[in-house]
């Protein structure tokens, strides 16, 4: 899912391009299949999607919910526009969709349940984001999250922010913020636990996703690079992708001798309001 937060103060363009990110999201949608396989819903919740991103994920929870209803919100206003050409009212009537920041979020006891797959590492200041979903959930609400937390392998976003002090970018980066997370899930979990949301469940899996070409790599890393290449001239922004890639890529074959494969973590954390009863079936 694309970044729920909202856009950085200096004056930039959108990020996040839904009909870009739809076309190269396959890796993301696989991980949304595993949560959404697990998810036991009773059909009447009131649910709000984190960070929808293209909407393709908050379309399937409200189909299974006769009696319910999902908001999605995003922080790109090109993501939230794609989502609603895509899953409009007419299709699902009980989908909305919203331009939102996940760290300023104005909900108070509405949703069962809140869901976010994939896109708060998008999001450093977590704490915000955390007290906002605390906010947000009925006192018997559940939180399921996924994201990406750190690792031993460097990341991807890491090799980025690496990339982009090297001196013929860095002119380019003045003020420039690291956009993603660094956490560790324990570290995450213990920090929702520190603003009144309890620990139901913590798992981390290392993955793997191998794009079997170097065009399909780039795909993904030019869709989810918005943050950086957007600083850029349109005629530098490929080059900066490829320098990242191939710098990502040598770190991986060297350490494990495979080519344009991906190596993530995925964390699933479950929360609820302290003090609530909530737990996972």
């Amino acid at each position: 899912m694309s970044n729920p937060a909202g856009k950085p103060s200096h004056p930039t363009p959108d990020p996040w391009h839904g009909t870009d990110y739809a076309h190269h999201s396959g890796l993301q949608a696989a991980m949304a299949d595993e949560v959404l396989a697990q998810m036991q819903l009773r059909g009447d919740e009131q649910v709000l999607d984190l960070g929808c991103g293209d909407g393709k994920i908050s379309a399937r929870i409200a189909a299974r919910l006769a009696g319910g209803a999902v908001l999605g919100v995003d922080a790109s206003a090109d993501m939230v526009a794609y989502a609603q050409r895509q899953f409009g009212a007419d299709q699902l009537p009980n989908l909305r969709f919203e331009v939102a920041d996940a760290r300023r979020l104005g909900f108070e006891a509405r949703f069962d349940l809140v869901v976010s797959l994939n896109a708060l590492h998008w999001v450093p200041q977590a704490a915000d984001v955390l007290r906002g979903i605390c906010r947000a959930l009925k006192p018997e609400g559940l939180a399921r999250l996924r994201l990406v937390t750190r690792a031993a392998l460097a990341s991807l976003e890491e090799v980025a922010e690496e990339v982009r002090r090297e001196p013929h970018w860095a002119g380019a980066f003045a003020g420039f913020s690291d956009p993603y997370l660094r956490l560790s899930a324990e570290e995450y979990a213990a920090l929702a636990e520190s603003l009144g949301l309890k620990q139901v469940s913590l798992s981390s899996e290392s993955k793997r996703w191998d794009f079997g070409t170097e065009e399909a790599f780039f795909g993904f890393c030019n869709a989810g690079f918005g943050a950086w290449t957007q600083r850029l001239p349109e005629a530098r922004r490929r080059a900066f992708v490829e320098e990242t890639m191939r710098r990502y890529l040598s770190v991986i074959d060297g350490a494990l001798g495979e080519r344009f494969v991906f190596h993530f973590t995925q964390t699933d954390v479950v929360l609820a309001p302290a003090g609530s009863a909530t737990s996972v079936d």
